[in-house]
């Protein structure tokens, strides 16, 4: 009779630390390390900061629980909208829209869950002119580094026969910001791999053939900035023509690419345009990219015209 006891209360206690063990592990994040994450809000296509916070948060964390930790938020539509950050609501023919890592989430806030080093970007602009704007250029060098939901493209800088120099020195830099899978390639060998997998940095002028055919697609693919009969023309959030560059003016503007089979908005890989109206601006924008883009920072694209750094749109 004695042994059955303690048998039985043998038995007991392997069932009571089996439970504890099951208890121990809890919600994600309760034992594991926290992620460190950043939340930005900017305002008129990233003219106005703001805030922009860096936080530890558990992992499983959603994007909207993270913004609510540094921010008062205004919901609709059964909570998964934003439609105030900070008093600044929601208005005619302007909303709030997120980024995360440079890319146009295809999740909700609530539906996103945030890994390391993750940006989500909050602007409030007009969006008459583009509804759909599938990346920006102003959490740069995040798209090559973190990606999307963890998930990293190899990067590939295409460049136009010339432009060689110019194309190794990005790739140097890039590899110094932590862009761990990054190779050049002349755009006339560029693969149909490359184009429809990988992250593309396009270092080319206005008559370039990759370049072109993006010039072709610009309103689908959310630019301000467009090469029309010889020169580089700046449209503003409605659509009005602001400014028309000629020579020796450069641009960086981003989208994901059209080249991807499972279309644009997917969040696999981005394609950055690094162009102008000549070489010289070419080599403007590429030593923007490299050597100034904290000057850029938060924004949607910029043109590089004598030396100076824009904004677009304006």
């Amino acid at each position: 009779m004695k042994r059955g006891r303690l048998l039985i209360s043998a038995i007991l206690f392997l069932l009571c630390a089996l439970a504890l063990s099951g208890c121990s592990a809890g919600t994600p994040g309760e034992t594991g390390a926290d992620i460190t994450v950043r939340v930005v809000a900017t305002q008129d296509f990233g003219q106005e900061i703001m805030f922009d916070e860096a936080l530890g948060v558990p992992p499983g964390t959603s994007a909207m629980a993270a913004l609510k930790q540094v921010a008062e938020v205004e919901t609709a539509y059964g909570g998964g909208f934003v439609s105030a950050i900070n008093g600044v609501g929601s208005e005619h023919g302007r909303d709030w829209f997120i980024f995360v890592n440079g890319m146009t989430a295809n999740a909700g806030a609530l539906d996103y869950t945030l890994h390391d080093g993750d940006i989500q970007h909050w602007d409030f602009h007009d969006w008459g002119f583009r509804m759909a704007i599938p990346a920006s250029i102003g959490d740069f060098p995040d798209p090559l580094v973190h990606g999307y939901q963890g998930e990293v493209s190899p990067t590939v800088i295409a460049y136009e026969e010339g432009l060689e120099d110019s194309a190794q020195a990005l790739q140097t830099s890039l590899k110094g910001l932590g862009v761990a899978s990054v190779s050049t390639q002349n755009t006339l060998y560029l693969t149909e791999s490359d184009k429809r997998h990988s992250n593309l940095i396009l270092i080319g002028t206005m008559d370039c053939d990759l370049v072109a055919e993006l010039n072709q697609v610009w309103d689908r693919l959310g630019f301000f900035v467009h090469f029309e009969d010889g020169v580089m023309v700046s449209y503003d959030s409605e659509g009005e023509v602001t400014v028309e560059y000629g020579s020796g003016c450069g641009v960086i503007q981003a989208s994901q690419s059209p080249w991807n089979p499972n279309g644009i908005g997917v969040c696999e890989n981005v394609v950055w345009m690094v162009s102008g109206t000549d070489e010289a601006g070419v080599e403007s924008a590429v030593d923007a990219l490299i050597n100034r883009h904290d000057e850029f920072k938060y924004a949607y694209a910029v043109v590089v015209a004598n030396s100076e750094i824009i904004k677009v749109p304006q």
